[in-house]
């Protein structure tokens, strides 16, 4: 069975499937990428069990052909190809044969039929969401997003649906992003659910190159699946119940500081010179409508000053730099809310002094 495909053609559907695939696999087959070819349309495949995406184009090919091939060699292949290279493929029972030019390249093949396919969602709701809004939503929170930590259900993004707002929450259990829009939702009851790291980053990677302008996000109880015009990500979702995060927002806003968002990033960015590898602490000093930012290390140390309006309370507090630094790298206004209730729970909510759709709650330290 032979077929023919241009670089071209293959390799930028290739680019978008190919992040699924892991180097170690289970099953060998979870190494290759299903292509399939059906008149004037290519259709690749991967899956990691958990995960699926597939991506779709229109080729000249007339030709209806199905097949597997090791994805990362298929990739490294055509990336070292001119664009308008045409391949050959020659397939047979366990190998397939490719001519470029005046190369030829051997690689294995499995039986198309079993490679393995997430079962198809059922009884799902369907959300419509701007497909800048969803992309913004995810990048102002899955930052926070736990990695590999042995409680499953941080690594990973949690969606919350009402009938008139999408909620998205990502937390490590020492930071913790929110963000929320306000839109009509199609739906008779609240809906939550965690997508898993991987599938959110490979979502990210998806946003970012579709030109859609509403994404159509399908959810039922195991699966989330969003359909593009030409691509389609399926996850398996977390199985477990994601933390309370209204019970860590502050409810004390007396001490609400107001700084200036630019000047404090600046101040923090010099600091972190001589941060202490091991605790990435900073101390923060408010006192006299001044905030005083300390940092030390072996190598030496650091002091910056900026000015604050509304302090209420003198008080010293340590914070992780980078976790302060990830959020107002986030964060777009002029001015920053920073509130820091009194007690044992000093937990800072920042925020934009005018918008209040992103919220970021970062736990303090000791240094």
């Amino acid at each position: 069975m032979n077929t023919e495909l241009s670089v071209e053609e293959l390799i930028e559907p290739l680019q978008t499937v190919i992040g699924v695939v892991e180097k170690k696999q289970t099953l060998p087959i979870l190494s290759h990428v299903l292509i399939q070819l059906n008149e004037n349309t290519l259709t690749l495949t991967t899956t990691d069990m958990e995960l699926e995406i597939s991506a779709s184009s229109k080729i000249k090919s007339g030709s209806s052909v199905t097949f597997t091939i090791y994805a990362k060699d298929l990739i490294d292949i055509v990336r070292k190809l001119p664009e308008k290279t045409q391949i050959k493929f020659k397939i047979e029972e366990n190998k397939v044969y490719l001519n470029a030019n005046k190369n030829t390249f051997e690689l294995n093949t499995f039986n198309h039929l079993d490679f393995p396919a997430l079962p198809k969602t059922q009884n799902t709701s369907v959300i419509k969401v701007k497909q800048e809004i969803l992309k913004e939503l995810i990048e102002n929170t899955s930052f926070s997003m736990g990695n590999q930590d042995i409680r499953a259900y941080l690594n990973g993004l949690y969606f919350e649906l009402n009938t008139d707002s999408l909620t998205v929450v990502a937390t490590d259990g020492h930071r913790l992003s929110i963000g929320e829009v306000n839109q009509s939702n199609n739906l008779d009851e609240k809906k939550t659910v965690i997508l898993p790291r991987k599938a959110v980053l490979e979502l990210t990677k998806l946003l970012n190159k579709s030109s859609q302008d509403i994404a159509e996000i399908h959810l039922s109880d195991n699966y989330f699946s969003l359909i593009d015009s030409d691509t389609k990500i399926i996850s398996r979702l977390i199985d477990g119940n994601f933390p309370n995060y209204k019970q860590v927002m502050p409810t004390d806003f007396s001490n609400t500081i107001v700084i200036n968002r630019e000047d404090f990033l600046s101040s923090l960015q010099q600091a972190s010179i001589f941060v202490d590898e091991r605790t990435k602490g900073v101390k923060l000093v408010f006192r006299d409508d001044k905030l005083s930012i300390f940092s030390h290390s072996e190598r030496g140390r650091a002091e910056t000053q900026l000015e604050v309006t509304k302090q209420e309370k003198e008080l010293e507090i340590a914070f992780n730099i980078h976790y302060l630094i990830s959020v107002l790298e986030k964060l777009t206004s002029q001015n920053v809310n920073m509130v820091i209730p009194g007690g044992e729970n000093k937990s800072c909510l920042l925020s934009s002094v005018d918008d209040e759709s992103y919220q970021y709650i970062i736990m303090p330290m000791r240094i």
